[in-house]
């Protein structure tokens, strides 16, 4: 769920939609606050990217297994340890019961 939630201090009106709401609405009922017309924000977006990256993190991870093999995913996730993503692979790997250096 998106948390929306007003600019305007004052008002401070919030609510959640689904991201397939805010996609079809969002430029038409979800732009400007309907209590006293201030524009709305994102309240919650670290955790919707924070979501987003773990679940495409996942895939990948899937993806790679099934076609490259366990081994050589391993082996390309730790050729990339300078990258800050190396992290949330590593992490993910470990949890399917691999060990990485």
């Amino acid at each position: 769920m998106i948390r929306l939630k007003c600019c305007n201090n004052k008002c401070a009106f919030s609510y959640s939609i689904t991201e397939t709401e805010l996609k079809e609405y969002g430029e038409v009922y979800h732009k400007f606050c309907i209590v006293c017309g201030s524009k709305m924000e994102v309240d919650n977006l670290e955790e919707i990217v924070k979501k987003d990256l773990e679940t495409r993190v996942k895939e990948y991870i899937d993806l790679w297994f099934r076609e490259l093999g366990v081994e050589y995913t391993i082996e390309m996730v730790e050729k990339h340890k300078g990258e800050s993503i190396y992290r949330l692979y590593k992490q993910e790997i470990e949890k399917r019961g691999f060990k990485i250096k």
